[in-house]
């Protein structure tokens, strides 16, 4: 669609042609072929009407009417993609020659965050925070630890170099070709979903487990350096990696524990290159490193353990009501009433599941006459309790005194509500 609105928009006069490229090409991935097309002739893919596979045609679109019916125009157009396609061929054939395994050592030269380390350090927590989850979510701890290994491991690869947007899809064909089970290559290409509110939730047990490693490291690692969204800004995708995390969880109906599971990240010890950071010191929580990477925290030391563990509830508390603020919005695209959902969440609840079924729950009991009889009256006795309150200039809260109980219908109350 999106190519259709561009194309659409460089053209004033459309004139649609066809073109084709040699078949031997098709012995590389169809997405690489489609993204060559499409990302540098703003051309369109075609696929067999028959077998439904990708066909050696493409699609242009020209904005004059040729004088030899296009010829010239499609001849063009075929060299390019001709020259295109054949880097991609090549990049494919380079890339398999190299195992995913033996391209990690590359990522210690990638920074993912000056805060937060090396793309090789973020693939050793990743390790250990997947075979965690993976009981949670039914998987297999030790293919949840190898998908975790390989995710980031096409990143380094000519092909994903070229098409970044081909990253993990890319790493899914590669570690198919070199003989690894099939689910941790699926886990390779779907531990990034989903990437927006349309895309596809993982369902396969190994890839939820990489998925949700990858997005709780990264909302757990941005909230311990205090670099959280504010207004319309979120370079980092934070609102995007939480209401993942929120469809992955509802949509496979898991119960994990999200503050427990926050606190003990922030007090794991931080896995460090052996050259360090140039400390001085070796911190001994992934807390205390963020912290000190970002010059604003508190020395690393035993003795500093308690104030760590004092920060890692804050944090924890902080980004909890982050989620409940992204499954607010969630809920509510899908027609929940506000002050429902803002009536059953609590503080400390992490139980997002829960949340859920309370809603639906509270909203038809006040689809029924008894619920709509108690919201009457408690609305009725919040407008009396307010009128109460600005003639005495005082709040009424705290729990009622026996004492002043005068009438039958009352001290009912009072004793119904306190079984």
């Amino acid at each position: 669609d999106a190519l259709l609105a561009e194309a659409a928009g460089l053209v004033e006069w459309p004139v649609v042609l066809m073109g084709a490229f040699d078949e031997a090409f098709l012995d590389v991935p169809p997405e690489v072929i489609i993204t060559a097309i499409r990302k540098h002739q703003k051309c369109f893919s075609l696929r067999d009407g028959k077998s439904g596979k990708l066909a050696n045609k493409f699609v242009l679109v020209s904005n004059l009417i040729a004088q030899d019916g296009g010829k010239a125009v499609i001849a063009g157009n075929e060299r390019v993609v001709r020259a295109r396609l054949s880097d991609a061929k090549f990049f494919w054939d380079q890339d398999r020659k190299v195992k995913l395994e033996d391209r990690l050592p590359e990522l210690e030269g990638i920074i993912f965050h000056e805060k937060l380390g090396t793309q090789a350090e973020r693939v050793e927590r990743l390790k250990k925070l997947a075979s965690e989850l993976a009981p949670i979510v039914g998987a297999d701890p030790d293919k949840a630890e190898r998908a975790a290994e390989l995710c980031k491991a096409d990143l380094v690869t000519d092909m994903v170099g070229e098409f970044p947007d081909l990253q993990g899809l890319m790493g899914r064909y590669y570690a198919l070709d070199q003989g690894e089970d099939a689910s941790v290559a699926a886990a390779i290409e779907e531990h990034y979903r989903p990437q927006g509110p349309n895309d596809a939730v993982p369902t396969d047990p190994v890839s939820i487990a990489v998925a949700l490693a990858d997005k709780l490291d990264i909302l757990v690692g941005f909230w311990a350096i205090d670099e959280k969204p504010t207004g319309s800004k979120d370079p980092y995708a934070l609102r995007r990696a939480a209401l993942g995390v929120i469809r992955i969880v509802l949509e496979n109906k898991l119960r994990p524990n999200f503050r427990s599971f926050f606190i003990e990240h922030l007090l794991e010890k931080p896995l460090l290159r052996s050259e360090g950071y140039g400390f001085g010191m070796i911190p001994e929580t992934f807390l205390e490193f963020t912290l000190l990477v970002s010059g604003g925290g508190y020395g690393a030391g035993s003795e500093n353990l308690a104030l760590a563990k004092a920060d890692a509830s804050k944090i924890s508390i902080d980004l909890l009501s982050f989620f409940h603020d992204r499954l607010k919005v969630y809920l509510r695209d899908r027609g929940a009433r506000h002050d429902l959902i803002d009536a059953v969440i609590s503080p400390d609840a992490d139980d997002l599941l829960m949340i859920v079924a309370r809603v639906e729950a509270l909203g038809k009991f006040l689809d029924t006459d008894d619920g709509a009889n108690l919201l009457a009256g408690v609305k009725r006795a919040a407008n009396i309790l307010r009128i109460e309150e600005k003639k005495d200039e005082r709040s009424f809260d705290g729990s009622p005194d026996p004492e002043l109980f005068e009438q039958d219908e009352e001290k009912a109350l009072a004793k119904a509500r306190s079984e």
